[in-house]
Protein backbone atom coordinates (compact mmCIF):
# COMPACT_ATOMS: atom_id res chain seq x y z
CA UNK A 1 0.00 0.00 0.00
CA UNK A 2 1.38 3.45 -0.90
CA UNK A 3 2.49 5.70 2.21
CA UNK A 4 0.33 8.81 3.36
CA UNK A 5 1.29 11.68 1.37
CA UNK A 6 4.14 13.99 3.45
CA UNK A 7 2.98 17.40 5.04
CA UNK A 8 4.57 20.69 4.79
CA UNK A 9 6.34 19.96 8.09
CA UNK A 10 7.24 16.90 6.86
CA UNK A 11 9.42 17.40 4.01
CA UNK A 12 10.72 20.53 5.57
CA UNK A 13 12.45 18.03 7.96
CA UNK A 14 13.88 15.82 5.34
CA UNK A 15 15.20 18.79 3.98
CA UNK A 16 17.06 19.85 7.00
CA UNK A 17 18.16 16.72 7.76
CA UNK A 18 21.84 16.49 8.15
CA UNK A 19 23.33 13.51 6.48
CA UNK A 20 23.36 10.54 8.57
CA UNK A 21 26.80 9.63 7.71
CA UNK A 22 29.91 11.44 5.48
CA UNK A 23 30.04 11.35 1.62
CA UNK A 24 31.56 7.91 0.83
CA UNK A 25 31.49 7.97 -2.96
CA UNK A 26 33.72 4.80 -2.95
CA UNK A 27 32.01 2.93 -0.04
CA UNK A 28 28.62 3.85 -2.50
CA UNK A 29 30.12 2.28 -6.11
CA UNK A 30 31.95 -0.43 -3.77
CA UNK A 31 28.03 -1.35 -2.68
CA UNK A 32 26.44 -0.82 -6.04
CA UNK A 33 28.85 -3.40 -7.65
CA UNK A 34 28.54 -5.81 -5.04
CA UNK A 35 24.91 -6.00 -5.16
CA UNK A 36 25.12 -6.68 -8.62
CA UNK A 37 27.96 -9.65 -8.48
CA UNK A 38 25.68 -11.28 -5.58
CA UNK A 39 22.92 -11.02 -7.70
CA UNK A 40 24.25 -11.20 -11.12
CA UNK A 41 21.42 -13.32 -12.94
CA UNK A 42 18.39 -11.53 -11.33
CA UNK A 43 20.10 -7.67 -12.07
CA UNK A 44 20.93 -8.45 -15.27
CA UNK A 45 17.81 -9.66 -16.41
CA UNK A 46 16.08 -7.31 -15.02
CA UNK A 47 18.39 -4.54 -16.59
CA UNK A 48 17.83 -6.17 -20.02
CA UNK A 49 14.40 -5.73 -19.81
CA UNK A 50 14.55 -1.97 -19.03
CA UNK A 51 17.25 -1.92 -22.02
CA UNK A 52 15.07 -3.84 -24.46
CA UNK A 53 11.63 -1.97 -23.37
CA UNK A 54 13.59 1.73 -23.40
CA UNK A 55 14.99 0.70 -27.01
CA UNK A 56 11.53 -0.36 -27.98
CA UNK A 57 9.66 2.80 -26.53
CA UNK A 58 11.94 5.32 -27.92
CA UNK A 59 11.01 5.56 -30.94
CA UNK A 60 8.51 8.00 -30.01
CA UNK A 61 9.66 10.45 -26.81
CA UNK A 62 5.61 10.72 -25.76
CA UNK A 63 6.06 6.88 -25.48
CA UNK A 64 9.57 7.28 -23.96
CA UNK A 65 8.49 9.39 -21.20
CA UNK A 66 5.54 7.27 -20.56
CA UNK A 67 7.66 4.48 -19.56
CA UNK A 68 11.15 5.88 -18.53
CA UNK A 69 10.28 7.01 -14.66
CA UNK A 70 7.97 4.42 -14.25
CA UNK A 71 10.29 1.47 -14.96
CA UNK A 72 13.37 3.59 -12.96
CA UNK A 73 10.87 3.80 -10.06
CA UNK A 74 10.05 -0.25 -10.08
CA UNK A 75 13.84 -0.78 -9.97
CA UNK A 76 14.37 1.04 -7.06
CA UNK A 77 11.69 -0.35 -5.81
CA UNK A 78 13.19 -4.01 -6.59
CA UNK A 79 16.85 -2.78 -5.24
CA UNK A 80 15.51 -1.06 -1.72
CA UNK A 81 13.33 -4.31 -1.42
CA UNK A 82 16.85 -6.13 -1.51
CA UNK A 83 18.50 -3.87 1.15
CA UNK A 84 15.53 -4.95 3.30
CA UNK A 85 17.11 -8.23 3.22
CA UNK A 86 13.44 -9.66 0.80
CA UNK A 87 14.13 -11.35 -2.02
CA UNK A 88 14.48 -10.18 -5.85
CA UNK A 89 11.46 -10.66 -7.83
CA UNK A 90 11.83 -8.85 -11.39
CA UNK A 91 8.06 -8.66 -11.77
CA UNK A 92 8.34 -5.86 -9.36
CA UNK A 93 9.23 -3.33 -11.82
CA UNK A 94 5.84 -2.66 -12.34
CA UNK A 95 5.58 -1.51 -9.06
CA UNK A 96 6.74 1.82 -10.47
CA UNK A 97 3.78 2.21 -12.13
CA UNK A 98 1.83 2.52 -9.17
CA UNK A 99 3.55 5.95 -9.08
CA UNK A 100 2.53 6.82 -12.86
CA UNK A 101 1.90 10.85 -12.86
CA UNK A 102 4.81 11.60 -10.47
CA UNK A 103 7.35 9.45 -11.86
CA UNK A 104 6.34 10.86 -15.62
CA UNK A 105 6.44 14.51 -14.77
CA UNK A 106 9.60 14.09 -13.09
CA UNK A 107 11.58 12.60 -15.64
CA UNK A 108 10.04 14.29 -18.09
CA UNK A 109 11.02 17.66 -16.38
CA UNK A 110 14.88 16.42 -15.31
CA UNK A 111 15.42 14.79 -19.06
CA UNK A 112 14.57 18.35 -20.17
CA UNK A 113 16.46 20.49 -17.52
CA UNK A 114 19.85 18.13 -17.63
CA UNK A 115 19.64 18.12 -21.52
CA UNK A 116 19.98 21.90 -21.27
CA UNK A 117 22.82 21.74 -18.94
CA UNK A 118 24.24 19.36 -21.33
CA UNK A 119 23.95 22.19 -24.14
CA UNK A 120 26.35 24.36 -22.02
CA UNK A 121 28.82 22.16 -22.39
CA UNK A 122 29.09 18.42 -20.15
CA UNK A 123 29.53 20.31 -16.57
CA UNK A 124 26.14 21.77 -16.26
CA UNK A 125 24.40 18.51 -16.96
CA UNK A 126 26.25 16.29 -14.59
CA UNK A 127 25.73 18.80 -11.87
CA UNK A 128 22.27 19.01 -12.71
CA UNK A 129 21.47 15.32 -13.04
CA UNK A 130 23.55 15.31 -9.33
CA UNK A 131 20.99 17.41 -7.85
CA UNK A 132 18.03 15.37 -8.62
CA UNK A 133 19.47 12.01 -8.43
CA UNK A 134 17.32 11.13 -5.16
CA UNK A 135 13.84 12.82 -6.78
CA UNK A 136 12.39 8.88 -8.05
CA UNK A 137 13.47 7.13 -5.01
CA UNK A 138 12.01 10.10 -2.77
CA UNK A 139 9.01 9.39 -4.99
CA UNK A 140 9.05 6.16 -3.86
CA UNK A 141 10.34 5.70 -0.61
CA UNK A 142 8.51 8.96 0.65
CA UNK A 143 5.52 8.75 -1.78
CA UNK A 144 6.38 12.59 -2.72
CA UNK A 145 4.52 14.47 -5.90
CA UNK A 146 7.29 15.08 -8.83
CA UNK A 147 8.07 18.67 -8.06
CA UNK A 148 8.45 17.99 -3.90
CA UNK A 149 10.68 14.88 -4.80
CA UNK A 150 12.33 17.17 -6.76
CA UNK A 151 13.05 20.19 -4.78
CA UNK A 152 13.84 17.86 -1.92
CA UNK A 153 16.43 16.03 -3.82
CA UNK A 154 18.01 19.71 -4.83
CA UNK A 155 18.07 21.20 -1.59
CA UNK A 156 19.60 18.31 0.07
CA UNK A 157 22.27 17.49 -2.92
CA UNK A 158 23.04 21.06 -2.84
CA UNK A 159 24.48 20.58 1.00
CA UNK A 160 27.82 18.83 -1.20
CA UNK A 161 27.46 19.65 -4.48
CA UNK A 162 31.00 18.87 -5.56
CA UNK A 163 31.07 15.51 -4.37
CA UNK A 164 27.61 14.96 -5.82
CA UNK A 165 28.73 15.91 -8.95
CA UNK A 166 31.65 13.85 -9.15
CA UNK A 167 29.74 10.75 -7.78
CA UNK A 168 27.13 11.42 -11.14
CA UNK A 169 30.59 11.85 -13.17
CA UNK A 170 32.12 8.55 -12.32
CA UNK A 171 28.41 7.06 -12.83
CA UNK A 172 28.58 8.51 -16.52
CA UNK A 173 31.86 6.86 -16.99
CA UNK A 174 31.27 3.86 -16.11
CA UNK A 175 28.13 3.67 -17.70
CA UNK A 176 30.04 5.17 -21.24
CA UNK A 177 32.30 2.45 -20.60
CA UNK A 178 29.81 0.00 -20.62
CA UNK A 179 28.33 1.55 -23.59
CA UNK A 180 31.48 1.27 -25.48
CA UNK A 181 31.34 -2.92 -24.75
CA UNK A 182 28.38 -2.68 -26.63
CA UNK A 183 25.15 -4.35 -25.04
CA UNK A 184 26.76 -6.76 -22.60
CA UNK A 185 28.78 -3.93 -20.72
CA UNK A 186 26.19 -1.24 -20.55
CA UNK A 187 23.74 -3.94 -19.03
CA UNK A 188 26.13 -5.06 -16.61
CA UNK A 189 26.87 -1.27 -15.83
CA UNK A 190 23.03 0.28 -15.28
CA UNK A 191 22.23 -1.78 -12.06
CA UNK A 192 25.34 -0.41 -10.74
CA UNK A 193 24.53 2.46 -10.89
CA UNK A 194 21.12 2.72 -9.68
CA UNK A 195 22.15 0.37 -7.18
CA UNK A 196 24.87 2.92 -5.75
CA UNK A 197 22.29 5.72 -6.14
CA UNK A 198 20.04 3.61 -3.59
CA UNK A 199 23.15 2.97 -1.15
CA UNK A 200 23.97 6.82 -1.40
CA UNK A 201 19.95 7.74 -0.77
CA UNK A 202 19.95 5.15 1.98
CA UNK A 203 22.83 6.76 3.87
CA UNK A 204 21.38 10.24 3.31
CA UNK A 205 17.90 9.80 3.88
CA UNK A 206 17.73 6.11 5.32
CA UNK A 207 15.31 3.68 4.69
CA UNK A 208 12.34 3.21 6.64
Amino acid sequence: MPKDLPNKDNADQIENTEHSQEINIAKWINEGWDMVMGNLNDLLILSLIYVVLMLVVSSTIVIKFIFAGPLAVGIYYIIFNKMRGNPINIGDIGKGFNFFVAAVLADILITVFAGVGFLFLIIPGIVISALYMFAFPLILEKNMDFWEAMETSRKVVTKNIFEFSVFMLLLYIFMFIGFLLFLVGFIFALPIAFAAIAAAYRDVFGLE
